[in-house]
């Protein structure tokens, strides 16, 4: 994948230098990690029915937006992937605060950082 990409693209002033990137996502997916830890061993509701899927189908977005944004180049389809992303995770974090206030607060930094990316992709 080029990650030179970024550096080559116009951006907005206040577009993060790409070295952030890396720690920013390992900081999200660990709390994804955490969070799907106590989600798992939460007892089975209405909201997780509709939330496990909601997780997995985010996992999915999330996957396919540096290989359409960095390998593809398709700054388009990575848009629409970043908008079905966060859409999912808004979604998701409803469910979760519905099982556990901590859970839903657990995704509010990564439903930001979406806003934020979704912004710096548009």
């Amino acid at each position: 994948m080029d990650f030179n990409f970024y550096d080559e693209i116009q951006k907005p002033l206040y577009a993060p230098d790409r070295k952030i990137f890396r720690p920013v996502w390992t900081f999200l997916y660990v709390l994804m990690g955490v969070s799907f830890i106590i989600f798992y061993f939460q007892p089975m509701s209405f909201a997780k029915f509709f939330a496990i899927p909601l997780f997995f189908l985010q996992l999915i977005f999330n996957l396919l937006w540096t290989p359409l944004f960095f390998k593809y180049k398709k700054i388009g389809w990575a848009l629409i992937d970043c908008f079905l992303l966060l859409i999912t995770v808004i979604g998701m974090t409803g469910l979760f605060f519905d099982i556990s206030v901590l859970l839903g607060m657990l995704q509010i930094p990564y439903v930001v950082w979406l806003f934020v990316a979704f912004r710096l992709n548009f």
